[in-house]
């Protein structure tokens, strides 16, 4: 009601269904928490919309990431999921550095997640898969004593610590909960290649490097919001007929290598992708007694 009065919007639902079959939307963005992303993926995607929206992270395991995209591919839906940094100006120049070839061959990746590893960490995994591509295996170590059911619908641990191999070679780290522990409160992605290196920030700015000259080069860029120009992007792919940038399929991918992490921290070793289990790793742990509930 209150957004309602502030937009001038009289329709009001607190029922999906009921909004979907007296509106009939074209496209649906769905902001609530994860628990209740595959229901009402699906639910939409039953009810002839053109594309979804979908907040991050996508899913609460691989079962639901993989039913919302089987799913949407059924009934001929564009699904995008909230990896919007896809889409920002420091990001994109990266993306080109690298396949321009400036930076070489990569060589390793290290992302900063001030948050937990399905808050923040999905968008930092996400980069990093986009800049080095699909990982190849993954080990995992998290803090097993504090766990708490997450507002969202998550069992959470934090710390997070994964290490990610990549099928073109190179080597990947992301770290979580660096801002509690007052380090790098900024997120970030640092990359190296066999010629240079950049410093890419998460929301801000990049400076990069090539190993034969020693001073950094900050490129001047065009900022835009990048919300806007993903949702842009989903409106040009519902008229083009293609794929958006941060598909349901690029999601599925990110989700994969968060469960993993959780998963090779459970087996006590290294697990290859594709994931076999389909379940949320962190509540096996629980149920299966190894991790201390709050």
């Amino acid at each position: 009601e209150k957004w309602g009065t502030e937009l001038g919007i009289s329709a009001l639902y607190t029922d999906c269904e009921e909004m979907l079959e007296k509106e009939k939307p074209d496209i649906v963005s769905i902001c609530t928490y994860v628990n209740s992303h595959c229901e009402l993926t699906t639910k939409c995607a039953q009810h002839g919309v053109k594309a979804i929206l979908c907040e991050k992270p996508m899913a609460l395991n691989m079962d639901e990431a993989n039913r919302m995209v089987e799913e949407c591919d059924k009934h001929g839906v564009k699904l995008a999921i909230g990896h919007q940094r896809r889409h920002a100006a420091q990001h994109q120049f990266t993306k080109r550095l690298i396949e321009r070839g400036e930076l070489g061959k990569l060589v390793a990746l290290w992302g900063s997640s001030p948050s937990d590893l399905m808050d923040w960490g999905t968008h930092v995994v996400d980069m990093m898969i986009w800049y080095a591509g699909e990982v190849e295996w993954v080990m995992g170590q998290v803090d097993m004593t504090p766990i708490e059911r997450h507002q969202r619908g998550y069992l959470n641990v934090t710390p997070v610590i994964g290490y990610l191999k990549f099928k073109n070679g190179a080597a990947g780290v992301i770290e979580t909960d660096l801002q509690a522990r007052g380090i790098f409160s900024n997120p970030r992605i640092q990359i190296r290649g066999e010629k240079g290196e950049v410093e890419v920030m998460m929301d801000g700015g990049l400076k990069y490097s090539s190993w034969d000259r020693l001073n950094w080069t900050t490129p001047n860029l065009v900022y835009q919001d990048a919300f806007h120009l993903e949702v842009e992007d989903l409106c040009n792919c519902i008229e083009q007929n293609k794929e958006p940038l941060d598909s349901g399929r690029e999601g599925a991918k990110a989700l994969e290598v968060l469960m993993a992490i959780s998963e090779s921290a459970r087996l006590r070793g290294k697990v290859s992708l594709p994931l076999d289990q389909k379940m949320a790793p962190l509540d096996l742990i629980a149920q299966e007694g190894n991790l201390e509930k709050k």
